[in-house]
């Protein structure tokens, strides 16, 4: 877990150049100013719920992207119960897609829950997401009765909010004709 503090470990493969300016991954808590920008992009996505902002500022194992020093897209890896490490809310803003961001935030989650001795679980209906689980090993499945009990604690609690009862309702009403809802789909790989 962070410490709180700003842990920055600016190496070659922290850092990419190119016309958008070097990125630079963080591994620290949201400021107040990110987590608002985050649940403001969030609010606008079809599949991803979210957080309220309080609920963000509290995460501490949160992997932030920057460009230049502005904010350009998180990863939370969330612990769960009996070794399960979550990573959720992986987000790139719109304006720094197409540079691998993405990629780098879920890899830097993934592999401090490996080094930490946890097993990694992640939901999600991305197919770009799906593809960097399967290249990753994770088993693939898109039943909720394969997943980890820790998962099924943690959801029960997770969606009692009335935020995202709310989100979920919303999100469904404003659904589009021609937009795709694709199936959810988890990984989960155990270490040790």
């Amino acid at each position: 877990m962070s410490t709180g503090g700003a842990k920055r470990e600016p190496d070659d493969s922290d850092r990419s150049g190119g016309a958008g300016g070097a990125v630079t991954l963080a591994r620290r808590p949201f400021t107040r100013d990110e987590a608002a920008r985050l649940h403001a992009e969030i609010k606008t996505t079809p599949n991803i719920l979210g957080y309220t902002v309080p609920e963000l500022l509290r995460f501490r194992d949160v992997f932030v992207a920057e460009t230049d020093g502005a904010f350009a897209g998180a990863c939370i890896n969330h612990d769960l119960a009996f070794g399960w490490t979550e990573i959720s809310v992986l987000y790139v803003l719109p304006a720094y897609r197409g540079r691998g961001i993405g990629t780098r935030l879920f890899t830097a989650a993934w592999e401090d829950a490996r080094k930490r001795g946890r097993h990694v679980f992640t939901l999600s209906r991305s197919p770009e997401v799906i593809h960097l689980m399967e290249r990753l090993g994770m088993e693939m499945t898109r039943s909720m009765w394969r997943a980890p009990l820790a998962f099924h604690l943690h959801m029960n609690r997770h969606m009692m909010s009335w935020y995202r009862t709310r989100e979920m309702y919303r999100k469904r009403k404003r659904k589009k004709d021609t937009e795709v809802r694709l199936p959810w789909t988890m990984g989960m790989i155990r270490f040790r």
